[in-house]
């Protein structure tokens, strides 16, 4: 179980440095806080406090997830370590996404997850609705006539319409909710699913970056300059529990009142409310209570459940399966439609 610490820098006058083994935190001369990098896991700046180079750098060699977001709401930067040192383990990577056959199978995996694990769900207590359910497991079963990359796209994309669609009939109208929108959110739910989808981004980045995968070679999601496509593909199984997590903040800890909207920059959380949400965020990501539903993927009472930990479980469960796959061994779990494949 994680006892770490998420630290956020959201001060403009703020300036972080290094101090001995700890971030030293001051304003205006004076020491506010100083954390233990041994403590630390999880670091977030929003606008721009000054933070040193051997900050980056530390965090860099401890693998210390950091999110770099603007003030005006514009792109987020993940920063982690760098690629690590398996040769070999990105070389099969290239090949299997070189592979019309591999690339399909494990974006197959993948959607396959995420619809399992969306329809695991429960909100405010209640099981999703028995109709919307069947759709998913309909949904799922055509993933195995599903050919190329494309064709899996298009499923998940109908199926993610069809969950935004069943959201927007149930949430009361004072959230404004009318579906998936973003850069710039328009509405309160869009901006906390977009805040946290960052995060969860920063976590896979460090579990792929250890394990010395290519975070810009993805599967399901093609080759893009500039983006992480293999984090993109690995976090499709765990959105579902973000959507819960940001689901459950609209159900009492957050008001309508406690967003800001604008047109360029959309709707926000308000500063003074950040820290509602970041406190929320840590007790979650310790105790993360929505394991993605994944072949392969699994967990039991005696192990880590925090989210760093199943980040890593998924990335664990790509290597075995690329390892299959180049072998050529038939052994590769497969998604069945219904059946309770995963943790």
């Amino acid at each position: 179980m994680t006892t770490a610490l998420t630290l956020v820098v959201d001060r403009r006058d703020a300036r972080v440095s290094i101090e001995g083994r700890a971030l030293r935190i001051e304003r205006d001369g004076e020491a506010l806080r100083r954390v233990p990098l041994g403590l630390l896991d999880l670091f977030v700046v929003h606008g721009s406090p000054w933070v040193r180079a051997d900050v980056w750098r530390a965090l860099a060699e401890r693998g210390i997830p950091a999110v770099v977001q603007s003030a005006r709401g514009s792109a987020t930067a993940w920063v982690g370590a760098a690629i690590g040192h398996s040769v070999v383990q990105r070389t099969i990577q290239h090949r299997a996404a070189d592979d019309e056959g591999r690339r399909t199978d494990i974006a197959r995996w993948l959607v396959d997850g995420k619809l399992a694990s969306l329809g695991d769900l429960s909100l405010d207590g209640t099981r999703l609705a028995p109709d919307f359910v069947r759709q998913l497991e309909t949904a799922r079963a055509s993933l195995t006539q599903a050919g190329d990359t494309n064709t899996l796209m298009g499923i998940e994309g109908a199926a993610a319409a069809r969950w935004w669609a069943y959201l927007a009939d149930r949430l009361p109208p004072e959230w404004k909710f009318s579906g998936r929108n973003r850069r710039p959110p328009r509405d309160p739910l869009n901006s906390l699913l977009s805040l946290g989808y960052t995060l969860l981004g920063a976590e896979m980045l460090a579990a792929v970056q250890r394990r010395g995968l290519d975070p810009a070679l993805g599967f399901l999601h093609g080759v893009v300059p500039g983006r992480d496509s293999l984090v993109l593909d690995l976090i499709e199984p765990l959105r579902p529990g973000v959507d819960a997590f940001a689901l459950g903040l609209l159900e009492g800890k957050l008001q309508p009142a406690d967003f800001s909207t604008s047109t360029s920059e959309g709707c926000r959380l308000r500063k003074q409310m950040r820290g509602v949400f970041y406190a929320a965020w840590a007790d979650a990501r310790a105790h993360w209570t929505w394991p993605p539903r994944l072949a392969g993927v699994a967990g039991d009472s005696t192990e880590d459940h925090s989210l760093p930990a199943w980040c890593n479980r998924v990335v664990a469960a790509l290597v075995a399966r690329l390892g299959q796959l180049e072998s050529g061994r038939d052994d590769v779990p497969r998604p069945i439609p219904g059946a309770p494949d995963g943790g």
